[in-house]
């Protein structure tokens, strides 16, 4: 970028502001999201503004771009419809389970199968998709490469998508607590399986960095969502068949943070630990990958 001094009119409405002053700039909304502004040229972006990006006013745009009317009402009810199947097959069979002295796990593992497999990942993978593809719309890829805010919108998004992860997990958690109670289980029994809900907030995270990632690449929602879809087939496939290789498609990260296949691990603090690292392992992946899609093909 030139170091050349601005033109006399910049000069004269606008004079350089000192270094401690950037910081509020960088955080004014327009800056980051808003499609309507032209980005800033050259001449009126200093060279410090473009050292410190603003994570705070990235993280608050995340927030307010997302689709939350439908997510957390499509979540809640998900949630809700899966636990009461938990729920009724846990009360179908509940001489066995006792005989077994199966409490929380067996619920855990019944309503979370088809939420993790299928359900959620859907869900999930709509969200980031809409707010990723919804950024081509607005050219808020370009503006934010042009500015050379690319590091700050992707950790904008990535801290964005953990706060989701870990909301939609409480959500689960708690329609979870709710079930068991129901059916007479002791809450301090629960506390064991903490390290797994831990482990589903980062599979949960996964899926949308992938997602998100997808979204900046392909453009479209039709064939983002239809990429997640072909995913999500494949991943079931691999649980049927090849139960071991799940672990290369980032898709299955939700089932296997739940342990719904493998109920006696669900309070397995080393299992949830091992499924932890890996779902980091992804996310980390996909975060350098998205860095560099917004450097240089969306350009």
């Amino acid at each position: 970028m030139s170091t050349a001094a601005p033109s006399k009119h910049l000069a004269a409405r606008q004079p350089m502001q000192p270094l401690q002053s950037t910081s509020s700039h960088l955080r004014a909304p327009s800056l980051l999201t808003t499609p309507s502004q032209p980005p800033a040229s050259a001449s009126q972006t200093t060279p410090a503004e473009f050292r410190r990006p603003s994570l705070r006013a990235a993280w608050y745009w995340e927030n307010r771009k997302a689709p939350n009317r439908w997510y957390w009402a499509a979540v809640t009810v998900l949630c809700t419809m899966a636990c009461l199947s938990g729920y009724l097959q846990y009360r179908t069979h509940q001489g066995d389970f006792q005989s077994q002295d199966l409490t929380w796990g067996i619920i855990w593992s019944q309503s979370t199968l088809m939420l993790s497999m299928w359900l959620l990942p859907l869900a999930l993978g709509g969200f980031a998709a809409q707010i990723a593809v919804g950024e081509h719309q607005g050219r808020n890829w370009q503006r934010m490469s042009a500015n050379r805010l690319e590091t700050a919108m992707v950790a904008g998004k990535l801290l964005h998508g953990l706060q989701v992860a870990v909301a939609t997990t409480a959500i689960l958690v708690l329609t979870t607590t709710l079930t068991g109670l129901m059916a007479g289980f002791g809450l301090p029994d629960l506390t064991s399986y903490l390290p797994r809900f831990g482990a589903v907030a980062l599979g949960m995270w996964v899926i949308l960095t992938l997602v998100t990632w997808l979204g900046a690449v392909l453009r479209s929602f039709t064939t983002t969502m239809t990429t997640v879809v072909l995913g999500t087939i494949a991943g079931t496939a691999m649980f049927l068949t090849a139960q071991p290789l799940s672990v290369l498609n980032p898709m299955t990260a939700l089932t296997r943070a739940t342990a719904s296949l493998n109920p006696g691990a669900i309070a397995s603090a080393d299992s949830a630990a091992s499924d932890s690292l890996i779902s980091v392992a992804w996310v980390t992946l996909f975060a350098l990958a998205l860095l560099r899609t917004v450097k240089t093909a969306v350009r």
